[in-house]
C-alpha cells in the first residue's frame, strides 16, 4: 500500500539539489508517495525539520531558516534513509535506494518551499497594510479640525462676551460658579 501526501504551495518544484529556482506565480502541488512501512522514518525526518525555534523578526527570512534545517537534520535524514532501505529490502512494494534518497530530498525541498511561501505571505500582508494605510490617508476627511485654544484666548472671549465676571467682580471658575 502506498501513502500519498499532497502539498499545495505557491512555489515551483526545486531541482534535486538545494538551489535557488525561479518561483512560479501559480500554485503547484507536491506529491510524495512511499510505502506505508517507511512512514515512521518519513515522519521522524519531517518532525526534525518542523520542530525548531523560528525567529520572527519582521523581515522575510523564514525560507532561510527552513534551509538551515536541512543541514541540522542531516543525521536524522541519513538514519531514516538507512532504516527505510533496510525495511524495504525484499518488501512487496520495493523502492530502490535512489528512489528513497530522492524521496527524502523531495521532503526537504517541500520544507524549503513552505518557508518561501510563508515569506511571500508575510510580504503580501505588509504590502496590503501599506496600501490600506495609503488609501486611508488619501480618503480620510480633512475638514474636521479641532480648534485648540490656550487659556488667554478663552479668557478674553469670555470677557468680550461679558460673561467673564459677575456683579461682585468674581471670576467664573470651576470652584466659583457664581451661584
Amino acid at each position: 500500500m502506498m501513502v500519498s501526501t499532497a502539498f499545495l504551495l505557491a512555489a515551483s518544484p526545486l531541482p534535486a539539489e538545494i538551489a535557488e529556482a525561479p518561483a512560479s506565480p501559480e500554485p503547484r502541488s507536491w506529491v510524495v508517495e512511499y510505502p506505508r512501512v517507511i512512514q515512521p522514518y518519513v515522519e521522524d525526518y519531517r518532525r526534525c525539520l518542523n520542530i525548531a525555534n523560528r525567529i520572527l523578526a519582521g523581515r522575510p527570512d523564514i525560507e532561510r531558516q527552513h534551509r538551515a534545517d536541512i543541514p541540522r537534520c542531516a543525521e536524522e535524514r541519513t538514519a531514516a534513509v538507512a532504516a527505510s532501505n533496510g525495511v524495504l529490502n525484499g518488501a512487496k512494494t520495493p523502492m530502490s535506494a535512489a528512489e528513497i534518497d530522492a524521496l527524502f530530498d523531495r521532503i526537504g525541498l517541500i520544507h524549503i518551499a513552505r518557508g518561501r511561501d510563508l515569506d511571500r505571505q508575510f510580504m503580501r500582508s505588509l504590502s496590503m497594510a501599506e496600501r490600506r494605510a495609503e488609501n486611508h490617508d488619501a480618503t480620510r476627511p480633512r475638514g474636521l479640525v479641532i480648534e485648540l485654544r490656550d487659556a488667554s484666548v478663552v479668557k478674553s472671549r469670555l470677557e468680550i462676551e461679558g460673561r467673564g465676571t459677575n456683579s461682585s467682580n468674581e471670576t467664573m471658575e470651576a470652584g466659583n460658579a457664581g451661584y
